[in-house]
């Protein structure tokens, strides 16, 4: 599909749009109607208003119309016709993403995916993965990272790494979506492991190679980032910690402290023979028996004792 029959059909679909929707969703839903963005775990990720839904669904079907268009120039292709009209087609998307035109870019990286081929032999099925596939997943989330649709960037280095798990770009720009999206616990595995990557492909290497530029220049990004999620990450323990210590001491709140602990008064029970026979004098010779101070389990029984057989016991309190 050439760029001119490509503008004919978006063209069209938007004459289309244009006859089909003379009702806006705002007018049908009201001006102050929210609608929730979910994934696929049915979890908000966010709000659009019904005017920017009507939008995003009207270009929606504007790009399901032009992969279909681009399916079905592709379909009677034979396979290297095929690859070969996807790599062109790559290679546009590239400028385009020089040029800072990424919408552009990922709209054409979008339509190189409609000419993966993997019905063919394993050589050829290697082929489309390794020239097609990975780098056209890889630079179709560059391209949302810089659209700021981090959450899909993430799902399509999700596909990348399904493919290779050790590609470097693909974990670099995971990492860095989700470091956009404030999630820097799991940015920085990401990042870590595509670092280790590069180093594994240098290790790889018999000598020095074109990518090797590209390479230096993503491992120094990737370090850049590491460096600010650790600064990030140990001031907020720096803050969890301030929260559990005491402002008159620097020790922490819930260490134990005897020095500030009150000790508390012992009282010594007399639960001697003699003490326990000088009560008993007292109960015979008709005094009352105090049970409110302090004593032993003993004297205790004594006075339960007295008590049953009619005796009389005395309440201090």
């Amino acid at each position: 599909m050439t760029a001119a029959e490509r503008e004919r059909d978006e063209e069209g679909l938007e004459e289309e749009e244009g006859e089909g929707c003379s009702q806006r969703f705002a007018d049908i839903l009201g001006p102050n109607c929210v609608i929730k963005r979910v994934d696929k775990d049915q979890k908000v990720i966010g709000h659009a208003a019904p005017d920017e839904m009507q939008q995003e669904l009207v270009a929606r079907a504007a790009t399901q119309k032009r992969l279909g268009a681009c399916a079905e120039h592709v379909h009677h292709l034979p396979r290297k016709e095929k690859l070969q009209w996807a790599l062109d087609l790559k290679d546009k998307a590239n400028e385009c993403y020089v040029q800072s035109r990424f919408e552009e870019a990922a709209r054409l990286y979008n339509d190189c995916l409609v000419a993966l081929d993997f019905d063919g032999k394993e050589d050829e099925t290697a082929e489309v993965v390794a020239k097609l596939q990975l780098p056209v997943c890889t630079n179709l989330a560059a391209c949302l990272i810089e659209m700021g649709k981090y959450e899909e960037c993430v799902q399509m280095c999700d596909i990348a790494l399904s493919v290779d798990p050790t590609a470097p770009k693909a974990l670099y720009r995971r990492g860095l979506a989700r470091y956009r999206l404030g999630d820097h616990r799991r940015s920085r595995p990401d990042l870590e492991a595509a670092l280790r990557s590069i180093s594994n492909w240098r290790m790889n290497q018999d000598g020095a190679s074109e990518d090797a530029p590209g390479m230096h220049d993503l491992e120094r990004r990737i370090r850049h980032y590491l460096i600010d999620i650790r600064r990030t990450l140990e001031l907020e323990k720096a803050n969890c910690q301030k929260i559990f210590l005491r402002k008159d001491s620097e020790k922490r709140l819930y260490d134990d402290r005897p020095d500030r602990q009150e000790e508390q008064e012992k009282v010594e029970v007399d639960d001697s023979d003699e003490a326990i026979e000088a009560k008993l004098r007292t109960l015979r010779g008709g005094g009352g028996l105090c049970c409110c101070g302090p004593e032993s389990s003993t004297l205790q029984q004594v006075c339960w004792e007295h008590y049953l057989s009619g005796g009389r016991l005395v309440f201090c309190g």
